[in-house]
């Protein structure tokens, strides 16, 4: 990858960097500072089939006291439209791939979940932010369910109201068709994470939980799942995991559960011993995903620093500072009143800060865990533990994976940025556990230029890709014709 490219890549990936992000809620204002952020899944067949119980009763949760504001909400004015895609050709033997995107709505930053008990249902949430200058607005995140697979969307739904909350608000779905979202809210003191649930495809949200475990910082940052393995002891149970800053070190890692959405517990992925020399240790881009045995799995991004400056906290400093980047995991334990996390461990490496921030993180139903990242120009996938592929596109700089599996198949939607400054999106699937990937197909032929999206954070770090019923969804940002939300149905 020439100079010349590396520095528009890095560019792009700084207008979007969005993993962190101070609000300060005050009467007639909310100043909003952008700062910013995935790995792999295998999908499973039993993950999908259809819960043997009906989902755990769920009692009213506390409710925070948020600052109140009465923001100007973005407009969503754009219909759903559905844009086919002729896929490339794929080699002899595995079956040629249909792909079908579609529009789901304007917006930013999204986050996907298919339900895996409703074939066909899937809520893509998207982030809104209505900004009235450089760093003051805010953000309505709303919801868009399709029961058709994505031809169709329902209307609009806002877990958090008329509102102004963080930019990184995230979904997953749970037993009984319960939509779980999860996002950073204002309190005094700047955000905390919040979690509120709708049981009925976003018409009423209920059961919000403020929590109180850490202090507030300016942004969490957060990522959700849902353990759906029927046959797991911990089936049906909540996962969050979000940074906040203990000490002037570094974010830390906490991971909160609960089974019944009242009673949270919440534990720390202790940090390992950092290099001598590199005291500080700058962790972000987490991801969590749980396991058919009744553990989860959480990944983030970590570099040891020299020095670090929390007030120019996305600054990781010249090569000189960092004494080693890369991905770590940690395997979390929960027997419904204890939660606890294993030491973690060092998973992959990378070479360069600020573009691999966002990676695909899963779990396929053997319990391994999988990662996708960014690293050389490309994306190197694989288990943790195991043996790593790398994926690219020749004359192009590939960056932003998103990961999913099932049915023994495994999915890698990214991005990539041509030496003029286009953004392209691609994705591959491998038939054989990972040991082989087809050639790199493109999910649609429309292509943006970093430009064309003015919101404070670009299209945003949150895509992901999800597997339900035999069919994979990826959702992802784009800026072809304002900035909007897409998402790709891909039957292999």
């Amino acid at each position: 990858m020439t100079t010349g490219l590396a520095n528009r890549h890095r560019r792009l990936l700084t207008r979007g960097l969005a993993g962190l992000a101070v609000i300060v809620l005050g009467i007639g204002s909310i100043l909003l500072t952008a700062m910013t952020e995935g790995t792999l899944a295998i999908g499973t067949p039993s993950r999908a089939a259809p819960p043997s119980s009906a989902p755990p009763s769920v009692a009213a949760s506390p409710t925070s006291a948020i600052a109140s504001a009465t923001p100007v909400p973005p407009v969503e004015t754009a219909s759903p439209t559905m844009i086919p895609v002729t896929p490339s050709p794929s080699p002899t033997g595995p079956p040629e791939p249909t792909v079908t995107e579609y529009r789901v709505a304007p917006g930013s930053e999204p986050s996907l979940a298919a339900d895996p008990f409703d074939p066909g249902v899937v809520a893509v949430l998207s982030q809104n932010i209505f900004a009235s200058g450089p760093t003051s607005g805010c953000n309505r995140p709303s919801v868009r369910i399709s029961r058709d697979g994505g031809a169709t969307w329902g209307a609009p739904a806002y877990p958090w109201a008329g509102q102004c909350q963080d930019i990184h608000a995230v979904i997953a779905w749970g037993p009984g068709s319960r939509l779980w979202a999860g996002d950073a809210v204002g309190v005094p003191g700047g955000v905390a994470m919040a979690v509120t649930y709708s049981d009925d495809f976003g018409k009423t949200w209920r059961g919000r939980f403020v929590q109180n475990f850490t202090k507030p910082w300016s942004g969490c940052f957060p990522s959700i799942t849902v353990d759906d393995w029927p046959g797991s002891p911990n089936f049906g149970t909540v996962y969050v995991a979000y940074n906040w800053l203990p000490n002037s070190l570094g974010p830390a890692v906490e991971v909160m559960a609960t089974r019944n959405g009242s009673a949270w517990v919440a534990t720390a992925v202790h940090l390992a011993a950092p290099p001598p020399g590199y005291p500080y240790s700058w962790r972000i881009g987490y991801r969590v995903e749980a396991a058919p045995d009744g553990t989860a799995v959480v990944s983030f991004y970590q570099s040891n620093l020299k020095s670090w400056n929390e007030d120019s906290m996305l600054s990781e400093g010249s090569p000189s500072n960092i004494g080693r980047m890369g991905f770590e995991t940690a395997l979390i334990h929960f027997d419904g009143k204890h939660l606890s996390a294993d030491p973690p461990a060092w998973a992959i490496s990378v070479d360069r800060t600020s573009s691999q921030w966002q990676s695909g993180l899963a779990v396929d139903d053997s319990g391994q865990a999988w990662m996708a990242v960014e690293t050389g120009g490309g994306i190197s996938v694989g288990p943790i533990g195991g043996s790593w592929q790398k994926l690219s596109v020749p004359g192009k700089s590939s960056f932003k994976p998103s990961l999913a599996m099932g049915g023994g198949i495994i999915f890698v939607g990214w991005h990539a940025e041509d030496p003029n400054g286009r953004v392209w999106t691609y994705y591959t699937l491998s038939y054989d556990g990972g040991l082989t990937f087809l050639p790199p197909a493109l999910v649609t032929a429309a292509t943006w230029y970093p430009s064309s999206a003015p919101q404070v954070n670009g299209v945003g770090l949150r895509e992901n890709a999800d597997f339900a019923d035999g069919v994979f969804y990826y959702a992802y940002g784009d800026a072809r014709s304002g900035t909007a939300v897409y998402m790709a149905q891909v039957r292999p």
